[in-house]
């Protein structure tokens, strides 16, 4: 089985896949912006089901980002202790291709996703996919203003994320266009890691950091 860990958002979840990628078994925390606190517990409750199924973690797979700074320190901190304590590899998961891909099976059919995540202010994380899943433009950070992503006015997109709301509000002009606005979980995982296992691309545990967007910044201390 394949441990699927999503920390990035306010709502942390873990979930079992089998190595079709099928979703045995989901938990989610039931307090919002608690990771540190629940995550762990969640997925040594995974854990005991697995071994009590007879089953084995052979893999665990992390969103790498982009999302809640916190969050993703804590989803692949642990990932990275299971891989290393349980010597089985690590399978590195980008949640905003895992919006696209969720958004495709909700039947909604287009020639290019624009996934975004809410980066605060006027500013978004995104990366754009084409209807099959190749990046055409990859992971960054945007502001958002008027004349953003004219090049795809008229074409079938649809805009994917927590952030569509306040992108539609600053940008009218593409206000009509098709959204997907369902919040990631780890169900999300399942199916793209079992493929990155399959398919051996692994993540390198000692070396693997998030990817947040952008730097973080903390601002500087003023004596």
């Amino acid at each position: 089985m394949i441990l699927c860990i999503e920390t990035s958002g306010t709502a942390g979840s873990v979930a079992l896949a089998d190595m079709g990628g099928k979703c045995i078994k989901l938990l989610t925390a039931d307090i919002v912006n608690a990771h540190a606190e629940q995550i762990s517990l969640l997925v040594n409750e995974l854990m005991g089901f697995a071994l009590a199924q007879g089953q084995s973690v052979c893999a665990v797979a992390v969103n790498k980002g982009p999302g809640s700074y916190t969050g993703l320190r804590i989803g692949a901190s642990l990932a990275k202790g299971l891989c290393f304590g349980l010597k089985i590899p690590l399978l590195s998961c980008d949640g905003l291709e895992l919006l696209a891909r969720q958004a495709a099976i909700s039947s909604v059919e287009c020639d290019f996703y624009i996934c975004m995540l809410d980066a605060r202010r006027d500013e978004v994380f995104y990366a754009v996919y084409s209807a099959s899943f190749d990046v055409v433009e990859p992971l960054g950070a945007k502001v958002l203003r008027d004349g953003v992503w004219s090049e795809y006015k008229g074409k079938k997109v649809v805009f994917c994320g927590n952030a569509v709301a306040k992108m539609k509000m600053l940008i009218p002009a593409f206000s009509d266009y098709p959204e997907f606005t369902e919040t990631l979980n780890a169900t999300w995982f399942c199916a793209t890691a079992a493929r990155l296992y399959q398919n051996r691309i692994l993540a390198d545990v000692a070396y693997f950091e998030p990817d947040y967007g952008k730097a973080f910044y903390t601002g500087a201390f003023k004596k």
